[in-house]
């Protein structure tokens, strides 16, 4: 039960100024398009809800271990680990936003 009330709670506000960028990268960027984060302007339910993404273990129905690195490559190439999900890939995003974006998803707990 106190998971579950835990799980019900909107995402906390960004602690850092690397993560304020990706949360500000989350909103303005192609992300908000398709993933909801509670508490925040980003409400599609295309893709999975991020809410929490940190606290889980796995990304990608279980596909990869839920990692700052996994999560980073999983962004750049989401094809290579699970070929014909919905999610594009992001290759072509600069280093620094990604570098933010992970460090805002990462804090999502």
């Amino acid at each position: 039960r106190q998971w579950l009330a835990g799980q019900s709670r909107p995402a906390a506000a960004p602690k850092g100024a690397l993560a304020s960028a990706g949360r500000d990268a989350f909103m303005t960027g192609a992300c908000a398009d398709c993933h909801q984060i509670r508490g925040t302007s980003a409400t599609s339910q295309v893709g999975p809800d991020l809410t929490h993404v940190a606290d889980r273990q796995t990304l990608a129905a279980l596909t990869i271990p839920n990692t700052p690195s996994y999560l980073r490559d999983w962004i750049r190439d989401s094809q290579r680990f699970k070929p014909g999900n919905l999610m594009p890939s992001f290759g072509g995003l600069p280093e620094q936003e990604l570098h933010e974006l992970v460090a805002y998803l990462e804090e999502l707990r």
